[in-house]
């Protein structure tokens, strides 16, 4: 909420001391840009980290707020170990995403500090092939 404030201020200064709003615009339009590559660049980072992870079997422990943030992170045991997962927990359906009965595939990362549970693996797969084919439609659609 507070950064809509700071935007809106900003927006209203720059009206009174003269900026034409086509540039406001363009200003707008490329810190969307701007979050849209970092979003992209983050999931890809995510995805190549992923596809060098190796795949184990483990059992879901449970959900508690890392240590390392401020978020909800599921917690997987390997091998009598404790892993967090990359991502936060989900928020919905708790009972029915995370089963301490089942056995889960993981992929554990190379410096054995997290984990990827089938939900971070979709989000980075799916994420990065959303950017990428963003990527190259819009590049397409610029240079044709």
């Amino acid at each position: 909420m507070e950064v809509i404030a700071v935007i809106a201020v900003i927006v209203v200064l720059c009206l009174v001391i003269g900026v034409k709003p086509i540039y406001l615009l363009f200003a707008g339009a490329s810190l969307i840009i701007a979050g849209f590559a970092f979003s992209m660049l983050f999931l890809c980072f995510f995805f190549v980290r992923l596809l060098f992870a190796k795949k184990h079997k483990a059992v879901f422990s449970r959900i508690d707020k890392s240590p390392t943030s401020k978020f909800r992170n599921a917690y997987y045991i390997i091998d009598g170990k404790e892993y967090p997962n990359i991502f936060p927990a989900e928020s919905f359906l708790l009972s029915r995403l995370y089963r301490k009965d089942k056995s889960y595939t993981v992929f554990l990362s190379r410096n054995k500090k997290f984990v990827f549970d089938r939900f971070a693996c979709i989000t980075c797969t799916v994420g990065t092939v959303i950017g990428i084919a963003c990527a190259v439609g819009t590049v397409f659609i610029f240079t044709s």
